[in-house]
Parts: structure tokens; C-alpha cells; sequence
């Protein structure tokens, strides 16, 4: 630090990337020849979703999965280019019920979804949720030990992150929620200028094909796009920035911070917002980017 230099007087390190103020994610299971729309939707509005799958469930024909196929499931050819630029997770190999399983089987279920998804997609899949949501204590710690980062459940909670168990990860709600409806949930937070937080939708692609109301894609989704002040990722973008915040060093003078993760970390030094990049080691106060 310059002399001279005055100290910052506060640095807060912001709870989302460019000091957005909300953030946004969803998340859909299966692996259905329905996520196509979604994923084309998405695209289009500038959405981010987490897809899980059954890699058992897949097609292996090195063809693309017909579009009329009933619940048809996708194939492994097109995994990799449809969900670019979302993120693939575990749902287990075969759709189990994780809880009435003995540790190896879930073990199995989980490392070799995880294994086969890899394979397909070409980076480290860490993320899942649980099928049927059932979990149990013990399907957690066998989740940890084969190196899952957060497992979303079927459950709901008015403040879904960051969670004390991230292999319990509840959401705000299911894209078909009533009483109140996603949209209604959405406007109650986004409208409050105070509300800072995670918004967290989860569903099915057949969902949409079952009620033979596809107009509900873009009657949920679209409103929640398009915003500035949000922050659109997946579900596993979401937990690595909540990891790389927390590993954030401020030193005890305010006059540097260090970022020791392989991702950028936004500050709040006095009301403006500082990037610290990936291994950086930044000098706070005035001269900030001079």
C-alpha cells in the first residue's frame, strides 16, 4: 500500500459473482427426451440448468433418441453436445431407492452413474440428486466418501442456501408449486430490494408432456430471466462459489485480500465491487485497478 493510501473502512465478500444480488438455478431429472425443449429454452432466455441422469437409462444406439419416443430416455451420443454450457449430475445408475439400499449398492449406484456420465460429458460430475428424493444418514456418508459435492432432495425451504448439509440440499420449490406458485414466490423476493438469497426450481421434462401444457416452460421460466441483478448458474457453479468465498483471505489490516480457489471471488470494498481473480492476490482501497 501506497503512503498515504487510507485503509478500507469494510470488505465483504459478496455472496454472488459482480455482487449480484440473488441468484437463480434449477434442476431436472431423468434424462427424457423432453429436456431438449428445455435446454433449447433455456439457451434462448439465458438460463442455466442441472440436468440428472440415469446413465442406465440411456439409449446406446449412437443415434439420437426419436422425438416422439414415449418417455423415451436420451441417448449417450447427445449428452455431451445438449447439455454444453449446463451442467450433468448423478440421479443414480438406475433410479433406486438409495435408502433401502445397503452401502455398497449405493456406492455402486453412485460412483458408476458418476463414472459413465464422465465418460460422456468429459469433466468431474459432482454434483446429484436423489431419486425419489429418499436418502438417509447413511446414504450421505457414502455419498461423501465417492466425492459428492451437494445432493439436491425433493424438500423445500424459504431460505435453501447455503445449507448446513449440502448432501441434503433442499430447494425453493418444485416448477409446479401452488399456493404459492413459483412466480408468486419469485415476485415476493425479487421484488423486496433488501432480499438477497438462492432461488432454487426443480422439476421433470415429462411433466410439461404429461400435462400436455408446454406453454408452462415459458409461462414459469421465462419471467425469471433477463435480469441484471441475478445470477444465472447450475446447481454445482452455485456450490463452488459458496466454497471459494469461504476460502476468501482478508488481511487483518484490510489492506490485501488472496484468493486461493480456481475461481473469482467478488468483494465489496466500501460499496464497490472488487474482483479478486483465481490464485490472486489483490491491493485494496483507492488506487483498486489503477
Amino acid at each position: 500500500m501506497t503512503q498515504g493510501q487510507s485503509t478500507p473502512r469494510r470488505v465483504e465478500i459478496c455472496a454472488f459473482p459482480k455482487a449480484r444480488r440473488m441468484a437463480v438455478t434449477t434442476s431436472f431429472d431423468d434424462g427424457h427426451v423432453f429436456d431438449r425443449r428445455i435446454v433449447r429454452a433455456f439457451n434462448e432466455w439465458g438460463l442455466k440448468g442441472t440436468f440428472n441422469l440415469n446413465s442406465a437409462s440411456l439409449g446406446r444406439t449412437g443415434s439420437p433418441t426419436p422425438e416422439g419416443a414415449a418417455r423415451g430416455h436420451l441417448d449417450a451420443c447427445e449428452i455431451a453436445d445438449l447439455y454444453r454450457g449446463h451442467e450433468v449430475a448423478v440421479h443414480g445408475l438406475t433410479h433406486p431407492w438409495l435408502d433401502r439400499l445397503d452401502r455398497v449398492q449405493v456406492a455402486r449406484e453412485v460412483l458408476e452413474d458418476r463414472i459413465a456420465l464422465e465418460d460422456l460429458v468429459g469433466y468431474p460430475v459432482r454434483g446429484m440428486a436423489y431419486p425419489f428424493g429418499a436418502y438417509s444418514r447413511a446414504v450421505i456418508e457414502v455419498l461423501r466418501e465417492v466425492g459428492i459435492v451437494y445432493s439436491r432432495t425433493c424438500e423445500n425451504a424459504e431460505c435453501c442456501f447455503p445449507t448446513v448439509e449440502p448432501l441434503a440440499w433442499p430447494t425453493t420449490a418444485h416448477q409446479f408449486a401452488t399456493n404459492p406458485s413459483v412466480l408468486e414466490r419469485f415476485a415476493r423476493r425479487y421484488d423486496n430490494p433488501r432480499y438477497t438469497g438462492v432461488f432454487a426450481v426443480w422439476g421433470h421434462g415429462f411433466e410439461f408432456h404429461d400435462r400436455n401444457d408446454w406453454e408452462a416452460l415459458e409461462r414459469i421460466f421465462k419471467p425469471l430471466s433477463g435480469k441484471s441483478d441475478i445470477w444465472y448458474c447450475t446447481n454445482i457453479e452455485l456450490f463452488d462459489y459458496e466454497e471459494a468465498r469461504r476460502r476468501m483471505v482478508i488481511a487483518a489490516n484490510r489492506a490485501t485480500a488472496f484468493n486461493p480457489s480456481g475461481i473469482a471471488v467478488t468483494l465489496n470494498v466500501d460499496g464497490a465491487p472488487v474482483d479478486v481473480p483465481a490464485g490472486g492476490l489483490v491491493r485494496l482501497g483507492p488506487t483498486v485497478g489503477a
